[in-house]
């Protein structure tokens, strides 16, 4: 072993795996100490990573416990990608599987992944009121709604706001959240009962028209309340405007 490439692979065998191979290029009797400091100052830092990703997760479990979760995630996930930025895109699945994670935690650490999803997404301009006001009667039907890049849609059982922050609750009622981003500004917001169906439908790509129909119960004025709707996810942002207008 006698490039830097070689040397490169052998430590990071051994901070990942734990192979021993690369101690036979440590010229000192404290090899083993010397690289116990690589593989320390290794995981340290992808725990603190975790930290600044899941803040409202690290305050709900506290330092130990989450600093102790976050190494069982290192094991079950290694860093694969050269960005630390991805390291935690598995996080809250895996906190799911876990039992000694409080019920209802994967649900705010996925909160916490998606608003960081949200503040990555492509831009895009939005559409506005002006774009639709333009519309022709005869085109409304068959107008299909398209989110922003940067929308997302969550359900949970488990999480409330507090302050405008999430955090866990001792409910199991469901609850559909509406996250999006606009300029630099992440927002979030809990929708309304037909409101979630009703952005999933616009996300399918379903017509304006089937968007009434599925509005349309129990009163019967589902054209009025897609307009609504509407009127509030425009003033949002939380929709995209066609390439080409």
């Amino acid at each position: 072993m006698n490039t830097l490439a070689a040397i490169q692979d052998a430590l990071q065998d051994w901070l990942l795996e734990g192979d021993a191979a690369i101690a036979g290029c440590v010229d000192a009797d404290d090899a083993a100490h010397r690289l116990r400091i690589y593989a320390d100052a290794y995981r340290l830092r992808l725990v603190e990573v975790l930290g600044d990703d899941f803040p409202a997760t690290r305050a709900a479990l506290g330092d130990a416990a989450f600093d102790a979760l976050a190494s069982g995630y290192l094991r079950a996930h290694p860093s694969a990608r050269p960005s630390v930025r991805h390291f935690g895109h598995a996080f809250a699945d895996w906190l799911e599987t876990r039992r000694e994670s409080p019920q209802g935690l994967h649900e705010l650490a996925r909160f916490e992944w998606l608003q960081g999803e949200c503040f990555d997404a492509a831009d895009a301009d939005s559409l506005g009121i002006a774009d639709v006001a333009v519309l022709p009667a005869e085109a409304w039907p068959s107008l299909r709604l398209q989110l922003h890049p940067s929308a997302r849609l969550l359900s949970t059982r488990r999480l409330s706001l507090q302050d405008d922050m999430p955090m866990l609750a001792n409910g199991t009622d469901t609850a559909n959240w509406l996250l999006w981003r606009i300029g630099f500004d992440v927002h979030w917001r809990r929708l309304e009962t037909d409101e979630a169906p009703a952005l999933q439908a616009a996300e399918a790509g379903e017509t304006f028209a089937r968007l009434c129909e599925r509005l349309n119960e129990p009163n019967g004025d589902g054209a009025l309340r897609a307009a609504v709707l509407l009127k509030r996810w425009l003033a949002d942002g939380v929709l995209a405007a066609p390439p080409t207008r």
